[in-house]
């Protein structure tokens, strides 16, 4: 049998291929389970919060807008304060404590209370004029409540009253002032004008009082004399009867002092004399100086007691005692006055001394006779 041939034929048809039967696959084994991830609770978290992000975030203002919308219509309170005015009569005072202003407790839907204004609650008005003396009330029909609001509770709910007979008095204006002049002067006088005031209050109040003080005025550092013009400071529960406008004079002028300086030392003093040969018995004097305050401290340092030596004094005399450098306006006096000026005594002349002799030879003694 002829072999196929292994080259194309004529036909240019291909060798048959020769057919291989393919490996045996191995059986397949069960999965084994996959590896825990590493960090599977993170991704869960991370998925749950920002996985479709818009319509966690728009579930949310939905439920917010509900919520709202069901409690908007809750009843909720509020607390504010209310003023009161006080018509009171003309003959009486009300002396008991004064309420100002009450707290009223308002009840409402909170939309309504959201947007309320204090404003739109008027001021009470309580009417003393027929008022006993006793307790009054503040009941709820004082407050107009605003609409969709009503009041729940006032605070306090009543006050005491009590009067007093009103009356009429002159006092004086006591001028109150603040500071010091400048060190060397002094405060002379300090009046107002006018010197008296008429003032309205309860008799108790008025029995009392005998003037009414002014705002402080100001004395500091001052040399000279001044009006300044200031008000008056009624005490509570007085009322001036014209105007509260007054004026504070001042006087200011420099202090006038007396001043002693003792043992002060006296100087001698002259032309062409030898001072160091007198003497001045006592050698101190006691001095009064009277001035103004500062020329006199002025004086302390620039004056001395002198007594003055002449060249005709040949012997002990007394002395005048003056004061040089002491500025015009000081008045001194001293004393002593007159002092004892004497010269210097010349020390005694030493005696002459004896004349020394020079001892006599000594005399020889006798020979001894044989």
């Amino acid at each position: 049998m002829r072999q196929r041939s292994q080259t194309i034929g004529t036909l240019g048809r291909a060798p048959a291929r020769q057919s291989k039967s393919p490996p045996l696959q191995p059986l397949p084994s069960a999965p084994e389970p996959p590896p825990p991830e590493d960090g599977g609770v993170r991704r869960w978290l991370r998925g749950a919060f920002l996985d479709n992000l818009g319509l966690k975030f728009l579930s949310i203002v939905l439920a917010v807008t509900v919520f709202l919308l069901v409690n908007d219509n809750k009843d909720r309170e509020i607390t504010v304060r209310v003023g009161v005015l006080y018509v009171l009569p003309e003959d009486r005072v009300l002396v008991s404590e004064r309420i100002d202003d009450i707290r009223v407790t308002l009840r409402g839907p909170w939309r309504r209370l959201r947007n309320f204004d204090e404003r739109e609650l008027s001021r009470i008005s309580v009417d003393l004029r027929n008022a006993p003396t006793g307790e009054i009330a503040f009941t709820s029909d004082m407050i107009q409540a605003p609409s969709g609001l009503a009041i729940a509770q006032i605070s306090p709910r009543s006050m005491r009253v009590a009067f007093d007979k009103r009356t009429e008095k002159t006092v004086d204006v006591a001028p109150v002032v603040a500071g010091s002049p400048q060190h060397g002067y002094v405060v002379l006088e300090i009046k107002a004008a006018p010197a008296a005031v008429r003032v309205r209050g309860a008799e108790s109040l008025l029995a009392a009082l005998s003037s009414v003080r002014t705002r402080e005025v100001s004395l500091e550092g001052r040399t000279d004399g001044f009006a300044a013009p200031t008000v008056l400071v009624p005490p509570d529960g007085i009322e001036l009867l014209g105007t509260d406008q007054v004026q504070v004079q001042v006087r200011i002028n420099e202090e006038l002092v007396t001043r002693k300086m003792p043992d002060v030392p006296v100087t001698a003093i002259g032309d062409g004399i030898d001072l160091t040969k007198w003497t001045i018995a006592p050698a101190h004097v006691e001095i009064t100086l009277t001035g103004a305050l500062l020329a006199v401290e002025k004086s302390r340092d620039m004056m001395r007691p002198v007594v003055k030596v002449v060249p005709t004094d040949r012997s002990g005399r007394d002395a005048e005692v003056t004061i040089e450098g002491l500025p015009p306006g000081v008045g001194v006096r001293i004393s002593p006055e007159r002092v004892k000026l004497a010269p210097v005594a010349a020390p005694p002349k030493p005696a002459p001394a004896a004349p020394v002799r020079a001892p006599a030879p000594p005399v020889p003694a006798p020979a001894p006779t044989p």
